[in-house]
């Protein structure tokens, strides 16, 4: 009787090859292992990116907390924008932070970056001022004048007595006139004292809507990369019968007629699903009343497409979300 190990060392010498790798290669050819290792990569690349993220999270806080003190922000309006700053760099998969090469520390790459940031978030609320062609004719007074005037809301006779006691500016008569043109075109900005600055209501929504609207954003980001990860981890016609359902809306009749399956087990096995997602979700600490809010509140649908519609809203599937709160 010949020994198996005498023969797998013989076939070795003759191919040049082990067994192993030759089961191996076989292995790589099948189009389901392809699709596997495909799976897993994309995984690994999600948890990559929140360990990246929650690791660069307190540079990112204390640069954003420094910036909104030497702006003299409220502690709203510094809530808020650190809110921004935590989804402009969780945006694109952390696309922000993979770009950093490491030509510097990463405490200067984030505050360079939330310095242009916060340029934007103040163009965003009061607007971007750029001197007009005619003050520029005049020169730097004439550029001058106009901020104060048009920017700022002073009035002519105040902008005068500015450039006059900070600067040692007279006004001659071409910027007297110019003062007059400048004042047709004023600011909507109107200054008040302290006291009367109560009662004068803000055109924007409060900054407490801000702050949570961000808040949810940011937890709505954590439930579609669990959703991710959990979806990954389902073979393919699990996640096309999940697809099918929710995403396109189709009636399980339907799913059962095109997909040859009995339509009365293809409910047991959509709950089964749905069970195991849920599971997924709360093993990384999201709360199923967390997702039940998201979902109540339109951040949050099965899909990760949605359809732009007016007012910057989206449409999502009613159905989709009907489902999920059952669970």
């Amino acid at each position: 009787m010949t020994d198996p190990r005498s023969d797998r060392m013989e076939l070795k010498a003759v191919t040049g090859q082990s067994v192993e790798s030759s089961s191996l290669r076989q292995a790589s050819s099948n189009p389901a292992y392809g699709e596997q290792k495909a799976n897993l990569q994309r995984t690994e690349a999600f948890v990559d990116d929140e360990a990246l993220f929650l690791a660069s999270l307190p540079v990112i806080d204390d640069i954003a907390g420094q910036i909104c003190r030497r702006h003299h922000m409220t502690s709203a309006d510094a809530e808020d924008f650190r809110s921004v700053a935590r989804l402009h760099f969780m945006e694109r998969n952390c696309e922000v932070l993979r770009r950093f090469e490491g030509r510097s520390s990463l405490p200067t790459y984030v505050n360079v970056v939330i310095q242009r940031l916060f340029l934007d978030y103040r163009n965003r609320q009061w607007g971007r001022w750029r001197p007009s062609a005619e003050a520029k004719r005049y020169g730097p007074t004439a550029i001058l004048l106009e901020r104060l005037i048009v920017r700022d809301g002073w009035t002519a006779e105040q902008a005068a007595e500015i450039l006059r006691v900070n600067h040692g500016i007279t006004i001659d008569e071409p910027l007297t006139t110019l003062c007059a043109k400048f004042s047709d075109r004023t600011s909507g900005r109107e200054f008040v004292s302290e006291t009367g600055a109560e009662a004068v209501e803000s055109p924007g929504p409060g900054s407490d809507v801000n702050v949570i609207q961000s808040e949810q954003e940011f937890l709505a980001q954590r439930v579609r990369r669990a959703l991710n990860r959990a979806r990954q981890a389902l073979d393919p016609q699990e996640r096309l019968v999940l697809k099918m359902r929710f995403e396109d809306s189709v009636s399980i009749a339907d799913i059962a007629r095109a997909l040859h399956l009995d339509q009365k087990r293809l409910y047991r096995i959509i709950e089964r699903l749905l069970a195991r997602i849920g599971r997924c979700i709360e093993a990384e600490g999201i709360s199923r009343s967390e997702v039940r809010t998201l979902f109540a509140d339109g951040a949050l649908d099965w899909s990760q497409s949605a359809e732009p519609s007016e007012g910057g809203r989206t449409i999502r599937s009613e159905r989709a979300r009907a489902s999920w709160l059952q669970q």
